[in-house]
């Protein structure tokens, strides 16, 4: 297969035919070997414009919808990253071009084994917290002050509320909400002067990363 005209098709046909402006960005994806971070099995969907399902019910998103969660990032070099569901590193490769301060959060081993690899094979720099997604979401007060970007590859079905509320002043959160009021959006949240600015950005292809709300079991 050959990969490089794979990138060159993916950036034409998915990205700049769907609103991927950032001219930065778009030059950064085409001079990164995406398929070097995927296992030989996978090599041959690393272009693909699905969702790759592996196990522990965790997904890869397909290039247009990360393109469009990185780019309403707003990334600046001196940013302090966080990245929740890192998966294999499809992201964080994009986020390691522009800043080197990223932290990342992932639960499936699978994920974890390839993305710890691509870091042995310096294909970007990052740090894998000792936490899980679940218990990131779970947490009522997520030590997050640190950061002022912070990146959600997934969908959630309510508003990330506690996040936004204990997030820092001016940090922005991006996330893809669907749920009965935002179906299948990104959606920008913006802190300042302790309020939130909120933008639905985009359509987006995505599983959800983490649901809020459970069902009550019915009973007879």
């Amino acid at each position: 297969m050959n990969f490089e005209q794979a990138r060159s098709n993916m950036v034409l046909n998915q990205l700049r035919a769907n609103r991927i402006r950032d001219i930065d960005l778009i030059e950064k994806i085409e001079d990164f070997p995406r398929e070097d971070l995927f296992p030989k099995e996978l090599k041959h969907l690393s272009y693909s414009d699905q969702i790759i399902t592996l196990d522990q019910g965790r997904f890869i998103l397909p290039p247009l919808t990360s393109s469009h969660l990185v780019q309403c990032l707003d990334l600046k070099s001196d940013d302090k990253v966080l990245e929740v569901g890192s998966g294999i590193g499809t992201i964080t490769s994009i986020i390691n071009q522009y800043t080197t301060s990223i932290d990342c959060i992932e639960s499936s081993p699978t994920m974890i084994d390839i993305f710890k690899r691509s870091l042995s094979e310096n294909l970007f720099q990052a740090n894998l917290l000792k936490t899980s997604i679940e218990s990131f979401f779970s947490n009522k007060n997520p030590n997050i002050n640190k950061y002022n970007k912070i990146v959600i590859n997934g969908s959630l079905d309510v508003e990330p509320s506690q996040i936004i509320k204990k997030a820092s002043e001016n940090a922005i959160i991006v996330c893809v909400i669907d749920n009965l009021e935002i179906k299948h959006k990104i959606v920008k949240y913006v802190k300042v002067n302790n309020n939130c600015n909120r933008f639905i950005v985009e359509e987006a292809l995505s599983h959800y990363l983490y649901k809020f709300i459970t069902k009550e079991p019915f009973v007879f």
